[in-house]
């Protein structure tokens, strides 16, 4: 016990060292009001009249001062953040008002950019619901079943045609590869756009509706842009689970997997590495998922461990099942070296919907 309380005293001294150390830095280490102020006074030299604080929040412990984001007058999309230590003459470096105005054009451009995706989508049929911090990942609300999977790869392929064209129109250019979130219906009921008094692009990006429209298992389908627009034969569908849930299913998935190797592939000893990219749907299926998974003949290394010596393409089922026959491809790591899978016609799996 007395080891115990003098642990207690030890501790109790250093944190209060470290509080006294923050304190004489200053009390406005966690009170963003000095550096709300000198936000506010920079954003009326810049622009008189445009911006009003929305809310502030201190940078401690990674820097110091404070993170201040405003609302722009003439732009209900827009909102913009200014970095501010009202203790230094400057803003991470540079003049403030240098960093105000290239934060307004930044947000401006931001906002026009949304409002096109948005408009597009609305108009082919999937509102969007959630915008992914990059910009670049809408999020939608869409069942998907066997009879709608196809129908709706194909609908939302032709909303990132219309929303790569508009870009276009503007002098943007767009991204080489995008995805679209597809939750269920019933999740995303009430997120269609309703007045949460901020602006429209922060409301869509913020933390708390992505973490609403993510909680669960979600879809992803992707594309890749060509030179002639959305590469409509590089279409990929596959369901993004939490964590805890896609540790259960990749432990099923290589459990079947080394059930098989040790049972029909005459490898009593083979066990598989932590190494999963079973995630993608079979094309037209949506009980069908296909990836790779490594292993290797034998434990290996003095844990042991196996980092994966060869792969199995494989199919699964929803439960984690392997479904049909893998292919075993040998030899795709040499000793500790880099990963070579194999790729084109000679055995990669291709799930890429658009060639089925």
């Amino acid at each position: 016990m007395a080891r115990s309380r003098h642990g207690g005293r030890r501790l109790a001294g250093a944190l209060a060292l470290v509080l006294a150390a923050v304190g004489a830095a200053g009390c406005g280490t966690f009170d963003t009001g000095d550096d709300e102020k000198r936000a506010v006074e920079v954003a009326e030299r810049v622009a008189p009249g445009r911006l009003a604080v929305i809310g502030a929040r201190p940078l401690f412990p990674e820097a110091g001062g404070s993170e201040v984001t405003f609302r722009i007058a003439d732009d209900a999309e827009a909102f913009v953040r200014l970095r501010v230590d009202a203790e230094k003459a400057d803003c991470e470096g540079r003049p403030c008002e240098d960093r105000l105005r290239d934060a307004l054009a930044r947000a401006g451009r931001e906002a026009a950019d949304f409002r096109v995706l948005r408009r597009e989508f609305e108009a082919c049929g999937h509102p969007v619901r959630g915008l992914s911090a990059d910009g670049t990942g809408p999020w939608v609300a869409a069942p998907v079943g066997a009879e709608t999977v196809r129908p709706l790869v194909a609908s939302l392929g032709d909303c990132l045609e219309r929303w790569a064209r508009a870009r276009t129109r503007d002098g943007g250019a767009p991204p080489a590869a995008l995805s679209v979130k597809v939750v269920p219906p019933e999740r995303a009921a009430g997120r269609a756009g309703e007045d949460t008094g901020r602006p429209a692009l922060l409301e869509f990006t913020s933390a708390d509706r992505l973490a609403a429209l993510g909680r669960g298992a979600y879809h992803r389908v992707s594309y890749r842009f060509g030179p002639g627009g959305i590469d409509r034969g590089s279409a990929e569908v596959g369901v993004v689970r939490p964590f805890e849930e896609r540790q259960r299913y990749e432990k099923a998935v290589r459990a079947s997997a080394e059930e098989w190797l040790r049972s029909r592939g005459g490898l009593p000893e083979a066990v598989t590495a932590d190494f999963s990219t079973v995630g993608s749907l079979l094309p037209g299926r949506v009980d069908r998922f296909g990836g790779w998974l490594l292993f290797c003949e034998r434990p290996e290394g003095e844990r042991p461990v196996c980092l994966g010596r060869h792969a199995l393409a494989v199919t699964a089922g929803p439960d984690g099942r392997l479904t049909g026959e893998p292919r075993v491809f040998r030899d795709v790591r040499e000793g500790n070296g880099p990963l070579v899978l194999p790729t084109g016609a000679d055995g990669a799996p291709s799930y890429a919907w658009g060639r089925s």
